[in-house]
């Protein structure tokens, strides 16, 4: 297999596989999950021989297949979506692993284990793609099929919270396909490498931008929806809680990165150097991050704090991608300035070497840290039976492994020195810092040092409220004690709690995370420049290669500073505020919501937009424009086709039947008189037309009616568009 088109279609042949199995079994659950962990695997494999193979330069060049959509579909392999294929493959290795134990008392698991098939295909597809038809093709699948996870369980919730993500896909895979047509019409093509030089040569002619950034803007809309980017996340926080946990930390480990990748493809293929583009990515990802944040430490469920830190890890790596294009722009500013051998040019290129490897290795480790937490999360709930706080307060005590692989993945969430998350955000947060350092001299950029100040505080305050939840979930699980004796004694008598597959599961995501903090140059850097050659970012990064020193004090400083802030926040706002420790009943009151509901943007602004004001004011302009078409046809009646009184009552037919009628009839006199004949006897010519009319109409009738001629009207339309489409181009 040394194309990447094996590694798409076969979860989809398994899909066919696994659904001619089961279609007429009812039973068999045990089976079904050993052939998910067999698919996954060798799916994993046939990932990591394409990257074997690319190393070793016997890869095929771009797939094709043709035929699909008119435009076919194209494949290709690169760095970036090497790793990520092999993160995707891994992921779902091992929440079959997982599932194994999760999912084997759940109900409709050979539709749902169908379904899981079709993501990890469609997924693959995204991550693959070669042109953005074949990227918009398989993420309109995706969306579908992954409709299907959160709709899963059918209770009412479940299907509340699987139409809202419906409706947030439909709209933004519309979106999608509006910016699609754009950038076709202005660039000519839809393939990654091609849009590129179109894009870089319409800016060398100085053309105008406004239909490129208009296309951005539309697809973020979709892109940004699925990443879980503000203000187009609010189905996130409903359909993590409500899908199974399985699923779950698929969403977050693996789809979110599905549209990171398409705004990354936006930033550097469709916006290059766009410093207007990266400032707008910049502003979305401190307020995401941010917002993200502050849910997470209100909120007093398990899975639902998860979440909210998905959408704030999300908001760090759109930050990266953010400083990606504000950092190019700064370098083609300054090259043509005449600075190209400058030491500020290539200090330049040293920080943007940070905001791409930073954006990179938070997206690799975001996604090992989510699988182990949400696995986690998983193996408290099949024992608690809920995600409530209150409920699973005290299960993680006297269990060591769950103990150490929570804490490594929560601590490197945080951004904890040692670990993944530090090594991430101290690229991040120097990108920043840097940045803000070079454009102080009064270079004109798109953002100012203040935009720049206010970025790092807000970075800062974010991985300072990641802290603060992680702290919250940490304490909860296993350091306090769950309010009622009888319910701690059985959490603590749970020798046997996890499975030998999930330990598996969660050791393999786990290990990982201490090796990239404690060998960043040894285990990060080699991943992160084989991903590079993404975007062909390593020619321009080549005089990159110096190791990082990432525990100076003044990388440290910036943990540091998260740190302290986690501490603070954890303290006012959780112990506090969400204990209430200032009433005399705190004890019995417990973890409480701290969020208001009446700020639920889904519920209260998407929902009573689009479900009710929308409505009414396209019903107001449709009863305002019925009632114009009602006074045009009385002015009409009163003028134009006003009825006019003849001398007397027709007897029959309408007034042309019997005007034709009459004037036959006094031709017929006529001739007789000019002729001299006799006998003249009336034909009665207006009661002939009459019935004629009659006849006619009642025979235009039925072929109105009829099938053909309904379809005999179509072709008629089909055909003067055509001439219309042939004569306007």
């Amino acid at each position: 297999m040394r194309n990447t088109f094996g590694t798409v279609i076969f979860p989809f042949v398994m899909c066919v596989v696994f659904w001619l199995l089961y279609r007429s079994k009812s039973k068999g659950k045990k089976a079904a999950a050993l052939i998910m962990i067999f698919a996954t695997a060798v799916e994993l494999i046939a990932a990591l021989s394409l990257m074997y193979f690319d190393v070793r330069g016997m890869l095929s060049d771009i797939c094709e297949v043709a035929g699909v959509g008119g435009l076919g579909l194209h494949f290709i392999y690169t760095g970036f979506r090497g790793v990520f294929g092999v993160v995707t493959a891994f992921a779902w290795f091992v929440i079959a692993l997982f599932s194994y134990t999760f999912m084997k008392n759940d109900t409709n698991i050979i539709r749902y284990d169908i379904f899981n098939l079709l993501t990890l295909g469609a997924t693959m597809g995204i991550f693959y793609a070669a042109d953005l038809f074949t990227l918009f093709f398989f993420f309109e699948i995706m969306s579908f099929t992954s409709f299907m996870w959160v709709a899963h369980r059918q209770t009412r919730t479940s299907l509340y919270a699987a139409g809202t993500y419906l409706g947030i896909a439909i709209a933004g895979g519309m979106a999608i396909l509006m910016g699609l047509f754009i950038v076709y019409n202005r660039l000519g093509t839809l393939y990654f490498d091609t849009m590129y030089d179109h894009a870089v040569e319409m800016m060398e002619r100085g053309e105008e931008l406004t239909w490129l950034f208009t296309a951005a803007g539309c697809m973020f809309v979709g892109f940004g929806a699925k990443a879980g980017a503000f203000p187009v996340h609010v189905w996130l926080p409903d359909s993590y809680t409500e899908a199974p946990t399985p699923a779950t930390a698929l969403l977050s480990a693996v789809l979110s990165k599905t549209g990171i990748f398409g705004i990354l493809l936006l930033t550097l293929d469709v916006l290059p150097t766009q410093g207007g583009w990266g400032a707008f990515l910049l502003l979305i990802g401190v307020v995401t991050m941010a917002i993200g944040g502050i849910r997470g430490v209100m909120s007093s469920n398990l899975k639902t704090t998860l979440a909210y830190s998905s959408m704030s890890q999300i908001g760090f790596i759109l930050t990266g991608v953010g400083m990606q294009s504000l950092l190019a722009e700064f370098l083609i500013v300054s090259a043509n300035a005449g600075y190209a051998d400058s030491a500020e040019v290539a200090e330049i290129v040293t920080v943007f070497g940070m905001a791409v490897n930073g954006t990179f290795l938070h997206m690799f480790n975001h996604s090992l840290v989510k699988l182990v937490l949400f696995m986690a999360a998983g193996v408290i709930f099949i024992h608690v039976g809920s995600y409530d706080l209150n409920q699973v307060r005290g299960f993680g005590r006297k269990k060591p492994f769950l103990l150490i692989t929570f804490v490594l993945a929560a601590a490197g969430v945080g951004g904890i020195p040692l670990l993944n998350g530090y090594v991430s955000k101290t690229l991040l947060h120097e990108s920043i810092v840097e940045y803000g350092a070079l454009i102080a001299n009064g270079a004109v950029m798109a953002v100012t040092p203040a935009m720049i100040k206010t970025s790092e505080a807000l970075f800062l305050f974010s991985g300072g409220l990641t802290v603060a939840y992680m702290t919250k979930l940490f304490v909860v699980l296993f350091i306090e004690k769950n309010s009622d004796k009888k319910v701690q004694e059985s959490y603590d008598a749970k020798k046997n709690y996890i499975s030998p597959l999930t330990k598996v599961a969660i050791g393999v995501c786990a290990l990982p995370i201490p090796l990239i903090g404690i060998l960043p140059n040894m285990v990060a850097k080699p991943i992160a420049e084989y991903g590079l050659v993404q975007f062909g970012l390593s020619v321009l990064l080549e005089h990159h290669q110096e190791n990082m020193h990432y525990y100076t004090l003044k990388n440290l400083s910036g943990a540091l500073i998260s740190i302290v802030v986690g501490v603070i926040v954890y303290l006012l706002v959780v112990r506090l505020w969400m204990l209430g420790r200032w009433f005399s009943n705190w004890h019995e009151k417990g973890y409480r919501e701290l969020f208001p509901t009446w700020m639920n943007l889904e519920k209260y602004v998407y929902r009573a937009v689009f479900y009710t004001a929308v409505p009414f004011v396209l019903g107001i302009i449709a009863r305002i424009l019925d009632s114009i078409v009602d006074v045009v046809v009385v002015l009409l009646r009163k003028t134009v086709y006003r009825e006019r009184a003849l001398p007397y009552e027709l007897p029959e037919g309408n007034y042309i039947t019997h005007s034709i009628g009459l004037s036959m009839e006094r031709v017929r006199l006529i001739y007789y008189a000019v002729m001299r004949k006799e006998g003249y006897t009336p034909k009665n010519y207006a009661h002939k037309f009459a019935l004629k009319r009659i006849e006619l109409f009642e025979n235009f009738h039925i072929i109105e009616r009829s099938l053909s001629f309904g379809l005999f009207m179509f072709c008629v339309g089909l055909i003067l568009t055509m001439i219309y489409l042939l004569v306007v181009n």
